[in-house]
């Protein structure tokens, strides 16, 4: 018989609507156990790494049933240099109250998975800055990639 520890729930990842997530990275195992999802927003990895600890410390049920989901603002197009003029266009900045991408689609699934892998978050939250347009790039570019990748890994 084998045992099998759970010490952290899957990487997830969803595109934040108005009111619901309008896309997610992928349906859950079945056998999933319920999971408690606290959402925070921080300005740095540092940050975000101190309060996933200290709510993990903090778990009165098993760690694993907690999800921390950090959430991310991203502006993304096909070439970087267009995501950053577009955020110019937009008059904003780089710098927010989380944590902000600007770049490409294969940049944005890179930073999800080291979010992940560096144990920075258990989920992450794309905030769409600039609406539809990084909204459908993730939904058809960043999200198959990652299930590429979670297949990969679960063989």
């Amino acid at each position: 018989m084998t045992i099998t520890a759970r010490l952290r729930p899957e990487l997830t990842v969803a595109i934040d609507g108005e009111d619901h997530p309008i896309a997610w990275s992928g349906p859950r195992p079945a056998d999933a156990h319920p999971a408690r999802v606290v959402r925070i927003r921080r300005s740095t990895l540092s940050e975000s790494i101190r309060e996933r600890a200290r709510l993990r410390a903090d778990a009165v049920d098993d760690p694993a049933d907690l999800v921390v989901a950090l959430e991310v603002e991203a502006l993304i197009a096909p070439e970087a240099s267009t995501a950053r003029a577009e955020l110019l266009r937009r008059g904003e900045t780089l710098t927010s109250d989380t944590l902000r991408y600007v770049g490409t689609p294969n940049g944005l699934r890179t930073l999800i998975e080291d979010l992940y892998v560096a144990e920075v978050a258990d989920a992450v939250i794309i905030t769409p800055i600039d609406g539809l347009a990084t909204a459908v790039l993730v939904a058809d570019e960043v999200l198959p990639r990652l299930r590429e990748s979670s297949a990969r890994r679960a063989a």
